[in-house]
């Protein structure tokens, strides 16, 4: 039995025509819908990309990426940067992330966690990226808090708006 998958065991392909989705089964069938519907035209037309995560040629799950930003207010004030002037933090928001229902508690989330934090970081070289921000399903707010994200001060609505600083991420690793 398979308690976790190595973070080195995974494959993080960008999504193209050539890859078959149809498979794909997670526990949301609105995130599924979006990989077997949507991703590749909002990709085609640079609105998101989408990666696809493979373990022993099995897509065990994906996640898309888009820019975001989010409003200085909605950020605790320990997460503010005095010096900034401006209303809006630059952010990378993760627009969906989900594991193939068969490989839940295997360790996929939190590794595809551990790459966007990566594409995050790289990201941060070329152009301002303080923040990563998630609207998350009511039923995922545990899993993202886990990793230290914290809710946006807005009120929450059909997702919970959650953040994760940067700069304060990479000062505690």
């Amino acid at each position: 039995m398979i308690t976790l998958i190595p973070f080195e065991d995974l494959e993080f392909v960008l999504l193209g025509a050539d890859h078959d989705v149809s498979g794909f089964h997670s526990s949301e069938p609105e995130l599924d819908e979006f990989l077997k519907d949507d991703a590749l035209d909002n990709q085609n037309n640079l609105i998101s990309v989408t990666r696809l995560v493979f373990w022993k040629g099995n897509l065990v799950g994906y996640f898309t990426l888009i820019n975001d930003s989010i409003e200085v207010r909605a950020v605790e004030e320990c997460d503010r940067e005095e010096s900034y002037h401006f209303r809006k933090y630059p952010a990378l928001k993760i627009a969906r992330l989900a594991t193939h229902s068969e490989y839940e508690r295997f360790g996929v989330g939190r590794s595809m966690l551990r790459k966007i934090f990566t594409i995050s970081i790289t990201l941060s070289r070329y152009v301002g990226c303080r923040i990563i921000t998630v609207d998350s399903k009511h039923s995922a707010v545990e899993f993202y808090k886990k990793f230290s994200f914290k809710q946006a001060i807005r009120t929450p609505g059909e997702t919970v708006p959650l953040y994760l600083d940067l700069r304060n991420a990479l000062q505690r690793i």
